[in-house]
């Protein structure tokens, strides 16, 4: 008798986790899954703003502040675009892989394209800070 109502019970726990189980998936299908380009789309987008050095740089004279500032607004300007173009870039490939035949070298191609938007986003920092240095030498 023991083993039935153990039985039962077991029965009974199963039953109700397989109901709260099919719950939580029908709750998600309703929710747009979150991905990480929507998790990195606010980062991406920030790449090329709040960039003021010469606002946290400490003891140097009006004329070397001036000059990192026009150095500053160019590479807002310059990050901006990248930051932009790497967003359009990372929206087209999600169309790419939700098609329903999926082409892998246009997939391939675009993620190619985000490196290289990603590298020229790189150099354009480093330069912007070799020219900054050579700036506070003087």
């Amino acid at each position: 008798m023991a083993k039935i109502i153990f039985i039962c019970i077991t029965f009974y726990f199963l039953t109700v986790l397989g109901v709260f189980a099919q719950e939580s998936v029908i709750q998600s299908d309703n929710r747009r899954p979150v991905l990480n380009d929507d998790i990195n789309r606010d980062r991406i987008l920030e790449i090329g703003q709040n960039i003021q050095l010469s606002d946290k740089i400490a003891n140097i004279n009006e004329e070397q502040r001036n000059q990192i500032k026009k150095f500053d607004e160019e590479l807002n300007k310059d990050l901006t675009k990248l930051g932009e173009q790497l967003l359009d870039l990372q929206e087209h490939l999600q169309k790419l892989e939700t098609q329903e035949v999926v082409n892998m070298k246009a997939i391939n191609r675009n993620i190619d394209q985000q490196a290289k938007v990603i590298a020229k986003i790189m150099k354009l920092k480093a330069q912007h800070k070799q020219k900054v240095r050579k700036i506070l030498e003087n």
